[in-house]
């Protein structure tokens, strides 16, 4: 009896002990899975860090204009990762994938070095106003050509705006034809072919308003509608800001480094790395030059990145001297920016890259220089961009100054705080100008669009 009382204690001391190894060897199993689980985590962050680390190098390269191949690899932690390159026009896309042992991550990064500007009139004009002498002339290639002032509009015989005219604030315009809408707080010796709106008015333009005539309005005359003790219009903020402005300044030298600045003149008795002979061609950009551009010779300057000069730009070339986009721009605007004046005479040609909406912009930050007094700086008649000659193909924004454009002069589009037309003066409006998109160049200005992790 005893006998059997102790095989049965031990078969129940062999199947609680089976059980507690049971147990064991089950908790071993979770926690080696678990350990298993960490182990494969760890390799997963560690290779998405490396693949961050990688998308962020290159990145920071584009963004810095710093040398950057097409490919390249890094390795972080023993995570390893390659980091590839596509340029296709004006967006680069960056795709980096890292391993470490079999745990793979990618990261994906797109960017552009395009910014877009709406040139929504042929014409805008801040505090300054608008000078229109005789037979002046605001119109557009296959449209109308718009003029937007904040200031008063004074014209001359014979001086016309094709398009609408609005005039900011208790502002007058006198003695101009406007074929489109006429917006302002008075309105003197003008004739109108479309609608105004206005708090005062004197007879002879109201008689005109009522009764137009050819040649100056088209053949289907219909009286316009006079919209008496309308609000004056807002004042216009200028299309381009100054952050943009000093934006576009930075991407010319990105970190403001020895390798992107030039000391010394560009052009005519250039320095080393910007002089160009007479028939000569340079390409050049992005680079900050701490001087002027001359041009007196038949030279060709080709923008391939924002050049930014401290100094002025003076063209007299009677053979003539070139400045243009890079075809590279395709149907974008390159950039050139100057803090001083800008005088074009005669023969100076302004070109985009060839492709149709491709413009060249030409900026300067002068300030004061509006025509009204002498200031230290400033360009002939006290301006500070004057031009004697035909540049179709470029922007010319003066946004804290005056622009002069000469007898006969015909150009693309004009923004200033003070624009003065003289005889036979033509502004010619491109529609394309409403939506331009300008390009700091292959080489710099890159803005983020994109950022995400991605399947490998």
């Amino acid at each position: 009896m005893k006998g059997k009382k102790g095989q049965a204690a031990l078969v129940v001391v062999i199947l609680m002990l089976v059980m507690m190894l049971s147990l064991v060897f089950a908790a071993a199993g979770v926690a080696l899975k678990d350990a298993r689980v960490a182990e494969e985590s760890k390799k997963s962050r560690q290779s998405y860090f490396a693949a961050e680390a990688g998308l962020d190098d290159a990145v920071y390269r584009s963004k810095r204009g710093k040398l950057l191949s097409s490919s390249f690899s890094i390795i972080i932690n023993d995570a390893s990762a390659s980091v590839s390159i596509t340029n296709t026009g004006n967006l680069r896309e960056i795709k980096s994938s890292a391993s470490r042992a079999s745990a793979e991550r990618a990261a994906y990064a797109s960017l552009s070095n395009v910014s877009g500007v709406e040139f929504h009139y042929g014409v805008q004009v801040g505090d300054g106003g608008l000078e229109m002498d005789q037979n002046s002339e605001v119109k557009s290639a296959g449209g109308v050509g718009n003029v937007y002032s904040n200031g008063p509009v004074e014209g001359a015989s014979g001086a016309k705006i094709t398009g609408d005219l609005t005039i900011a604030g208790a502002n007058s315009v006198e003695d101009v034809k406007v074929l489109g809408t006429l917006r302002a707080n008075t309105i003197e010796d003008s004739k109108i072919c479309g609608d105004a709106f206005y708090q005062i008015i004197d007879a002879d333009s109201l008689n005109f308003l009522n009764n137009p005539s050819s040649p100056t309005c088209s053949s289907t005359l219909t009286p316009g509608t006079a919209n008496s003790g309308s609000p004056n219009p807002p004042s216009q903020e200028m299309p381009i800001s100054d952050s943009k402005i000093l934006n576009w300044k930075n991407d010319a030298c990105p970190g403001g480094g020895a390798s992107c600045t030039i000391n010394g003149n560009c052009g005519t008795s250039g320095v080393a790395g910007c002089n160009i002979s007479d028939n000569g061609t340079l390409s050049l950009g992005p680079k900050k030059i701490v001087g002027n551009l001359v041009l007196t010779k038949k030279q060709t300057l080709v923008v391939t990145g924002t050049l930014y000069f401290t100094g002025n730009l003076d063209m007299d070339s009677s053979s003539g001297a070139t400045v243009k986009c890079d075809p590279s721009f395709g149907s974008n605007s390159c950039i050139v920016i100057f803090d001083s004046w800008i005088h074009i005479q005669n023969n100076s040609i302004f070109q985009g890259s060839g492709t149709a909406g491709s413009y060249i912009l030409a900026i300067t930050t002068l300030d004061n220089c509006n025509g009204d007094e002498e200031v230290p700086l400033c360009t002939h008649h006290n301006g500070a961009i004057d031009l004697h000659n035909n540049a179709t193909g470029a922007i010319f924004y003066a946004p804290d100054s005056m622009i002069n454009l000469h007898n006969g002069v015909s150009v693309t589009e004009l923004t200033a705080n003070k624009l003065r037309l003289d005889n036979n003066a033509v502004v010619t409006y491109e529609q394309g100008l409403a939506n331009a998109q300008f390009s700091s160049g292959p080489s710099g200005g890159w803005d983020i669009i994109n950022w995400k992790e991605i399947i490998p």
